[in-house]
């Protein structure tokens, strides 16, 4: 009898610390802007025109104090290449490279989140360090 009791919460113990992971998805471009439209006072606008040839998009939602950018590569190299020389070994950036996504925050100044995942890239950034709880509700909601 010991030895199943045992083995029971040995398994549970392991189930527990396997979901302990992230394992996010990446987004389309589609429902970041309808994600957006359900949220009062920002300006979404495509500024894809801007970039190089790396990017498929770039989409900017804006609000007074907020905003959230949306990156599609063409490929994932292009992505975690983007995050690994705008924001590896950055002095106030922590970064993380994990298995199948990569994370950079900072909290200097305002409250700074970014997430890539695949060939797509979500950054959530505010200048005022008390709005970062509308930042952790959006990227929430989107899937981060």
């Amino acid at each position: 009898m010991k030895k199943i009791l045992k083995g029971i919460i040995a398994l549970l113990f392991i189930f527990i610390l396997s979901a302990c992971g992230k394992d996010y998805k990446s987004i389309t471009y589609t429902k970041f802007i309808e994600s957006f439209k359900e949220e009062s006072g920002y300006l979404v606008s495509n500024e894809t025109s801007l970039l190089s040839d790396k990017f498929e998009r770039y989409i900017e939602a804006s609000g007074k104090n907020n905003q959230f950018i949306y990156y599609e590569f063409k490929t994932e190299e292009d992505a975690r290449n983007y995050v690994s020389i705008n924001y590896k070994d950055r002095k106030y950036f922590s970064y993380k490279d994990k298995k199948n996504y990569m994370t950079v925050k900072s909290t200097k100044s305002g409250y700074f989140y970014l997430v890539q995942v695949d060939n797509t890239i979500i950054i959530g950034n505010t200048d005022i360090k008390s709005n970062k709880r509308e930042i952790k509700r959006i990227l929430k909601k989107l899937g981060y």
